[in-house]
């Protein structure tokens, strides 16, 4: 049962950085690369936290996978960021976890990983419901969110990094892996300046950086740490399938955020609250919580 508790935490807190992702980019880094590169130079606070409460392994193969599974967290989050900057975050979030189909195929390829019918049909049941918080209404007829696109391709690349996550997880501790992650984080940012207009986007940016800014991104950067570590922790002692289908209950944590601050201080983030969008979401993650169930029970 502690794996539950671990695997429960990381999306409560994820869908708070979530909140704060969206905040930040519709209302001060507009550009998702841009936004990237600024998380990036805040990672590097986190590094010292590890460095500071944790030995750190030396494994040279822990190492590098780490490295690799922070430069694909990066394009993965880029892709994420262009999502939720134009889009509900409560539409963005649940599209994420598709990946849920993603990783039991992965896990049985690549680390041989067998569940039973039940837990299979949990994660089809957390799939469905991804897939059903992705439709809205306009004027005309319901359509998939364009997010769609951009957040399968998210999707695809978070279940192979935590595919890789798990086969390191037997090298190293879940500290050093954090570290190394966040520090293949760092490492994507020379690549994301490489053109001019990066770089002009993000000089631009950088120049009305303020203390408000300053403090949502320390927030935003301690939250997504403990996090990680949360879901590295669990990861680390359970099947990953199990914990990437428990980590997406975070729709339902980020529809409840987000309509507690849209009821209470609209200005500050906003989503549709109109009775059809709100019955789709709670079908969705309706869905999302009984397919959690078959998977736990």
């Amino acid at each position: 049962m502690e794996w539950f508790i671990y695997a429960l935490l990381a999306p409560i807190l994820w869908a708070g950085c979530n909140v704060l992702d969206k905040i930040i980019l519709e209302k001060h880094i507009k550009n998702p690369i841009s936004y990237q590169i600024v998380i990036s130079f805040f990672d590097i606070i986190s590094i010292i936290i590890l460095l500071i409460i944790a030995p750190i392994s030396t494994n040279i193969f822990g190492f590098f996978m780490g490295i690799i599974i922070g430069v694909i967290g990066v394009i993965a989050v880029i892709f994420y960021n262009k999502s939720i900057k134009d889009e509900e975050a409560s539409r963005v979030v649940p599209l994420g976890y598709i990946s849920s189909i993603f990783v039991p195929i992965l896990a049985y390829i690549f680390l041989g990983e067998i569940l039973d019918f039940q837990k299979y049909l949990g994660i089809i049941f957390i799939l469905i419901g991804g897939i059903l918080i992705s439709f809205k209404k306009t004027i005309e007829k319901w359509h998939f969110s364009f997010a769609v696109k951009f957040m399968i391709i998210s999707a695809f690349l978070w279940g192979v990094s935590s595919i890789i996550a798990k086969y390191v997880l037997n090298s190293i501790d879940y500290f050093s892996l954090t570290l190394w992650q966040f520090l293949g984080y760092i490492i994507t940012v020379p690549l994301l300046l490489a053109t001019s207009n990066s770089r002009e986007n993000f000089w631009g940016y950088l120049k009305n950086f303020n203390k408000k800014i300053f403090s949502l991104m320390i927030i935003n950067t301690i939250i997504y740490l403990i996090a990680i570590l949360a879901f590295y922790f669990a990861t680390s002692i359970t099947d990953i399938s199990l914990v990437y289908a428990i980590a997406s209950t975070q729709p339902f944590f980020i529809f409840i955020y987000m309509l507690i601050i849209t009821k209470i201080a609209p200005s500050i983030v906003k989503e549709k609250i109109d009775k059809s969008s709100i019955l789709f979401k709670i079908i969705a993650i309706c869905l999302i919580f009984i397919g959690t169930l078959l998977i736990e029970f």
